[in-house]
């Protein structure tokens, strides 16, 4: 079952009984339905912020691990940094939400399209944390061949980011 579908059960389940019964008038149901797609929304981009955090730990072991080499020591910043950036940047960001006078307006099939999306991300960062784990592992059996890992990993922040920043750029109304 796609993890969209669990946050959005979950969400209707903890709504309370005024919630339900205004479900049933037509304005305030659009209303309400549009703030749960947010909801969930947000709630994915936490999952993500969550998985990244342990992705992040990863990487300064990683990083203590390259000391002895300075090309490798710079390469483990340059891929911390970035990580670190993606991870504000997804803990930041827009939530689909459009004010009543904004020039772009988000609909809630946009909405739902964004939550998918954000799965999606869910789905790259574990793959992400599966790949900082696996470098952890390497420095704790000794290997030191490091450089081609790390440039996999960047490659795949690389990638992250170049996704994230395509979302954004759908979510302020610059591409359809």
């Amino acid at each position: 079952m796609p993890i969209d579908e669990t946050i959005e059960s979950q969400m209707k389940k903890n709504q309370s009984l005024i919630e339900r019964i205004g479900l049933y008038i037509p304005i305030y149901r659009g209303y309400k339905n549009k703030n749960l797609r947010r909801d969930e929304d947000r709630a994915v981009r936490t999952e993500v912020a969550r998985v990244l955090e342990r992705a992040k730990l990863d990487l300064v072991t990683v990083q203590r691990a390259t000391v002895n080499d300075l090309d490798l020591m710079r390469d483990a910043e340059r891929i911390r940094s970035k990580a670190d950036r993606y991870y504000i940047d997804v803990k930041k960001a827009v939530n689909g939400y459009s004010a009543f006078h904004s020039s772009v307006k988000i609909l809630e099939s946009e909405l739902d399209m964004l939550i998918e999306w954000d799965a999606n991300l869910i789905e790259d960062a574990v793959a992400l944390k599966n790949e900082t784990a696996e470098l952890v592992r390497m420095i704790d059996a000794g290997d030191t061949g490091l450089k081609t890992p790390l440039r996999d990993l960047e490659i795949t922040i690389d990638k992250l980011i170049e996704d994230y920043n395509e979302r954004e750029t759908i979510m302020r109304g610059f591409k359809e």
